[in-house]
C-alpha cells in the first residue's frame, strides 16, 4: 500500500498549482477555502494554502514520521481515530489487463481513491453522500482529502497494479484468475502492491535511487522533473512553471461525480507502460507482507525509462494541479 503518492514534494506542487489558478482566476472559490482551512488558536487565525495541507493525509497515518519529518498534529490524530481506514483512500488496484476503473472488480474497493474523492466532492456541496463504514470527514478534512487524493489519482502505480499467479511468474487479471469477493488475492493470485514490492535492482556495482518501483514514481520521477525544468531547489518555482501553460486534455466533462472515475480510467494506459517497458522477474527475498501472496520481485531501470518517467510525471502533475483547481471550482462556483 502507497506511502505517499508524488511523496510530499509532489503533493505540494499539486496543491500549490491550484492555489496559484484560484487566486488568479476563481477568487471566491479560493476565498471558501480559505475559511474552510483556517486554523484558529484563541484570537490568532492561521490561514493555509492548498498546498500546505495537501501532505495532511500521509502525515496523519502511522509511522510516516519519517516521510513527514514530524509527529502527526492534533488535528491529523483527530482524523485518523474517526477514519481508521484512512491508509485505503489512496489508491486502488485496478489490474492492468483492465482498460478501465469499474467498481466491484479487482483491486477495487468502496473507500479506494476514485469512491473516496467522489464521496468528498458530494460532502462538500452538501448532497450528503451515502455512508460508509468508518468514514466521518469534516468539511475541511473533505477538503484535505481533495487536495491530496487528485494528486494520488495522476500517479499511474496508485491506480493501475501488476499481479501474478502463485508461483509468482505469470502476469494475471484476478477478475479471471479468481473469484469474488477476493478474487483470489493473497491465495492463488499474488499481489505487488501498487509496485511496491516490486524492488529496484541495478547491476552491481551501484545503488538504487530508491527501494522500490512504486516509489520511485512517489519521488525520484518528480525530483528528476524538477532537475530538468531547472527548479531542483524550489517547489513553488516549479509549480509557478507548470501554471503557465494548461497541458494537453486536462479538461474534465461530464458531471464533477464522475470525475474521479474518469481520471483513474485515463491513467490506466500510462501504468501499463509504466511495467511493459520494464523487464520484472521474481526475486529472491521473501515478501514482508503474508497477505500479498509471499512474493517480491525485482527489475533494473535503465536512463532511458528515468527520462521517460520525468516526463509523464511533469504531465501528471500539471494536470493534476489543474483538475484540483476545476474541482474546487465545480464544487463552489457551480
Amino acid at each position: 500500500m502507497p506511502a505517499a503518492a508524488w511523496d510530499f514534494p509532489g503533493h505540494r506542487i499539486v496543491g500549490a498549482i491550484a492555489d496559484l489558478i484560484l487566486l488568479q482566476h476563481y477568487p471566491t472559490t479560493q476565498q471558501r477555502l480559505s475559511e474552510l482551512l483556517e486554523k484558529r488558536d484563541g484570537s490568532t487565525i492561521e490561514r493555509r494554502s492548498l498546498s500546505q495541507i495537501a501532505v495532511f493525509p500521509d502525515c496523519a497515518k502511522r509511522g510516516n514520521v519519517p516521510f513527514c519529518g514530524r509527529p502527526p498534529s492534533d488535528e491529523e490524530k483527530a482524523y485518523a481515530d474517526r477514519n481508521r481506514h484512512h491508509d485505503k483512500f489512496h489508491f486502488t488496484d485496478v489490474p492492468l489487463q483492465q482498460p478501465t476503473y469499474r467498481p466491484g472488480s479487482a483491486g477495487t474497493e468502496d473507500i479506494d481513491v476514485v469512491q473516496m474523492i467522489a464521496s468528498a466532492v458530494d460532502q462538500l456541496r452538501g448532497k450528503h453522500p451515502p455512508a460508509k463504514p468508518d468514514v466521518n470527514l469534516t468539511d475541511a478534512e473533505a477538503v484535505w482529502l481533495l487536495a491530496h487524493l487528485v494528486g494520488d489519482i495522476h500517479q499511474p502505480l496508485h491506480v493501475g497494479a501488476k499481479y501474478f499467479d502463485k508461483a509468482c511468474q505469470t502476469s494475471v487479471d484476478p477478475n479471471i484468475a479468481g473469484t469474488p469477493p477476493t478474487f483470489g488475492i493473497g491465495d492463488v493470485v499474488a499481489m505487488t502492491m501498487g509496485g511496491n514490492l516490486i524492488l529496484l535492482a541495478p547491476a552491481p556495482p551501484a545503488v538504487p535511487p530508491i527501494a522500490n518501483l512504486h516509489l520511485y514514481w512517489d519521488g525520484v520521477a518528480v525530483l528528476r522533473a524538477m532537475q530538468a525544468a531547472g527548479s531542483a531547489h524550489s517547489e513553488q518555482d516549479f509549480a509557478k512553471l507548470l501554471a503557465t501553460a494548461p497541458p494537453s486534455g486536462w479538461e474534465t466533462g461530464g458531471s464533477v461525480e464522475t470525475w474521479a472515475a474518469q481520471w483513474a480510467s485515463e491513467i490506466m494506459p500510462l501504468a501499463v507502460e509504466a511495467h511493459e517497458r520494464l523487464t520484472i522477474r521474481k526475486g529472491a527475498k521473501p515478501s514482508p507482507f503474508t497477505f500479498t501472496g509471499g512474493c517480491p520481485w525485482e527489475t533494473t531501470l535503465d536512463p532511458a525509462y528515468g527520462d521517460w518517467a520525468r516526463a509523464q510525471a511533469r504531465v501528471q502533475l500539471a494536470k493534476a494541479g489543474f483538475r484540483l483547481a476545476a474541482l474546487f471550482k465545480a464544487i463552489f462556483q457551480p
